[in-house]
């Protein structure tokens, strides 16, 4: 009897537990926004600028990236919540993507990029005009000086 009140103490004690642990890890460290262009024949380029926000202050970084089997040419804005930043300068880095994707018009996609030091953005982005990308692309930031 003693041991099944001990295994019900335990199992009530992990149901609290985990719904604690979960939102944790679900509480974003930062946000960032930024805006590219793109221009894609076969290889395509892509540039522009952005904002993290981090315990409270404004970081201005560019973001620059390489795709290939791309083809279009536009605008996106994207922005988000950032994972798994500890301290800032974890946040500079190559950032890639594992998926490919499409979007045609004024098109809006889910997407989430993962740097080397583990650090993850989970942005929504909203395209403006056609683009299709066959093969993971990868962009690298840097904070502005």
């Amino acid at each position: 009897m003693r041991k099944y009140f001990l295994a019900l103490a335990l199992v009530a004690v992990m149901a609290l537990a985990i719904p604690l642990m979960a939102q944790a890890e679900d509480k974003p460290d930062g946000t960032v926004y930024f805006k590219t262009h793109n221009v894609a024949v076969g290889i395509g380029v892509t540039w522009g600028d952005g904002t993290l926000t981090y315990q409270g202050k404004e970081y201005k970084f560019t973001i620059k990236g390489l795709s290939l089997l791309d083809l279009g040419m536009g605008d996106v804005e994207a922005k988000g919540n950032v994972y798994n930043l500890k301290k800032l300068a974890d946040f500079e880095g190559s950032y890639s993507s594992a998926k490919a994707g499409a979007a045609l018009g004024k098109g809006i996609a889910v997407e989430q990029l993962v740097n080397n030091a583990g650090v993850k953005m989970n942005l929504k982005a909203v395209q403006q005009a056609a683009r299709l990308t066959l093969a993971p692309g990868g962009v690298e930031i840097k904070f502005k000086k």
